[in-house]
């Protein structure tokens, strides 16, 4: 009985996470329309989701669910250089490996248009969705499953729910897109996971996934024809001169793809190994 009683709870907990990141975006929804100035109609809306989802997140996990900001992973720490690293040399990699080893040619797609696609990336897809995103789901959901279900469960769980979401994201996809997505998903879940678990806070792990979605999937650089779903309409494009789902992504974009998985996979081992997880330090 007690055992149903936590699945039931963290399954709550899991809903009130969602309905927060969707509660939590409205002011940016709402305020977009209040500003003429194209900057600033990116700029407002995204530093107002923000505060509204840390807002909900704080009052929903220390009034319901009894965690306080320290064990929600929302008080600032020291940064660790070796996570900053491995957060910028992971989408550095993958498009090094897009534009040079595979014989796609980059080429800008908007010319003039460097700085609208730079403040979009960052705005729009980068900064808002990385802190957002990591505090409901490394910072509520895996905490409170980690500290009621055991640590396992809690990496696996999450990552599979991350993963799912993200297929709303799809405007269309067969079985293969789908499979692909959801090791990608989870993947990617796992590592943001292993930011988490080593420095106890959101943020390094906001960190990469905030430089990950502005360099990959922001607009700014744009890899194949479909990125995180859409039609790739990026300042820079790299095309991918395949027609393997493996390196393409499918219909959801090399964020699906294996180099991008092998990435993920090799960022949470490294993670893991650094910060000791692996290999007890001597």
């Amino acid at each position: 009985m007690e055992t149903l009683k936590k699945v039931g709870m963290n399954i709550v907990v899991m809903a009130l996470a969602v309905a927060i990141l969707i509660v939590g975006a409205l002011p940016q929804d709402l305020t977009m329309g209040l500003f003429t100035n194209y900057y600033l109609r990116l700029i407002i809306p995204s530093i107002l989701r923000i505060a509204a989802t840390m807002a909900l997140a704080w009052v929903v996990s220390a009034k319901l669910l009894k965690i306080d900001a320290g064990e929600l992973g929302i008080k600032l720490g020291k940064p660790d250089i070796k996570l900053v690293l491995i957060a910028v040399a992971l989408p550095v990699l993958i498009l090094v490996f897009y534009a040079f080893v595979l014989p796609g040619k980059a080429y800008v797609a908007r010319p003039g248009e460097f700085w609208k696609s730079a403040i979009t990336a960052l705005f729009a897809a980068g900064i808002p969705a990385g802190i957002c995103e990591e505090l409901v789901f490394r910072g509520m959901i895996y905490r409170y499953m980690k500290k009621t279900l055991g640590t396992k469960i809690a990496i696996i769980v999450p990552a599979l729910l991350f993963a799912c979401l993200h297929i709303l994201n799809m405007e269309k996809f067969d079985v293969v897109d789908l499979i692909i997505l959801i090791v990608a998903g989870s993947s990617v879940s796992v590592m943001f996971t292993m930011y988490a678990e080593a420095s106890d806070s959101i943020y390094p792990g906001a960190l990469a996934h905030a430089v990950w979605n502005a360099l990959i999937v922001g607009g700014l650089f744009g890899i194949g024809d479909i990125v995180n779903g859409s039609a790739n309409k990026s300042y820079i494009i790299i095309p991918v001169e395949s027609s393997s789902k493996f390196l393409t992504g499918g219909n959801f974009g090399v964020e699906a793809a294996i180099p991008a998985i092998l990435g993920y996979i090799l960022a949470a081992f490294l993670i893991a190994l650094f910060q000791g997880m692996i290999l007890k330090k001597k």
